[in-house]
């Protein structure tokens, strides 16, 4: 049995190595006998051999939402391609070490790039999380100290952007245009991240839900809440720090699909949803549902 010494030592080594790739590449690291039970080290997923992981609508939606960072970033259109692999920690709320492929659909010859995004989480069963690192594979980065899970966040640029999320606004409020963008249908419709918002706080609040379940969505109302002024309604959709307001519908009874056709209802949501992205690159998101209100349909 290994002394208290050993053990801590032999814990050292093993996040030294992990901390070489910034937890990406451990495929070689293995986690010494002593701290299995105790204290966990990451868990890898071969998503190319294996088809089947953990949380696997949730985690593809971890990946794009990285994407989506690096483009607001570096002004690229990268989309989700397949994941290639990803590394998380033993816990209910993890960090997760994803390594993908990805294309830009502007660029000719539509080659993949490979990309490692890192996504930390805040809590367990709604949405909070950060994503501190989203670059692809021959990008020079400046190296920070390792630290297997980040509890920070991304700072806001504002006091309305900050402490707990607020209520769904008033038709007043609405009025209000300086503060407040009603989304056109033909806007939301060409904004990919709006509906990728709203499936990723569905997915965070259910992580059994699956691309079946969310085909069904129906957006009704998008709005979106900035501290620009007078600004365009396509600098809004750009703005680093924003209240997402989603009206939707289809997914009021996701395991039980009949009833909405039995009862004859529409049930409308609400999802909410903030975004924040500092001058560090901190991207960080924090959502949640609201209670819905049913809708009656007849049918001939």
């Amino acid at each position: 049995m290994a002394t208290d010494e050993e053990f801590f030592r032999l814990q050292r080594e093993y996040w030294r190595q992990v901390a070489e790739s910034d937890g990406f590449d451990i495929e070689n690291v293995r986690v010494p006998d002593s701290m299995v039970g105790k204290i966990a080290g990451l868990i890898p997923h071969d998503c190319l051999r294996y088809r089947r992981f953990p949380y696997g609508v949730l985690v593809k939606h971890y990946a794009i939402v990285g994407l989506h960072r690096y483009n607001m970033l570096k002004g690229t259109n990268f989309q989700f391609g397949r994941l290639m692999k990803f590394n998380m920690l033993q816990n209910c709320v993890s960090s997760f070490y994803m390594t993908l492929e990805a294309f830009d659909h502007f660029v000719s010859g539509r080659f993949p790039k490979t990309f490692q995004i890192r996504i930390d989480e805040k809590t367990y069963g709604s949405l909070d999380l950060t994503v501190s690192i989203a670059r692809t594979t021959d990008e020079v980065t400046t190296k920070k100290p390792f630290i297997p899970h980040y509890y920070g966040g991304a700072v806001a640029d504002g006091i309305i952007f900050e402490g707990e999320l607020p209520d769904w606004p008033s038709d007043d409020d609405l009025k209000h245009r300086k503060r407040f963008y009603v989304v056109k249908e033909s806007e939301w419709r060409d904004t990919a991240w709006i509906f990728m918002y709203l499936e990723l706080v569905l997915c965070a609040h259910d992580r059994s839900i699956t691309d079946a379940d969310l085909a069904r969505l129906k957006i009704v109302k998008v709005a979106i809440e900035t501290s620009i002024e007078d600004a365009l309604p396509n600098e809004r959709l750009k703005a680093k720090s924003a209240n997402v307001y989603i009206l939707f519908k289809g997914l009021e009874e996701p395991r039980v699909p009949q009833q909405v056709f039995v009862t004859g209802m529409d049930v409308e949501r609400k999802a909410i949803i903030r975004r924040v992205m500092d001058d560090a690159g901190y991207l960080t998101l924090v959502g949640k549902l609201c209670g819905g209100v049913k809708k009656v349909r007849r049918f001939n």
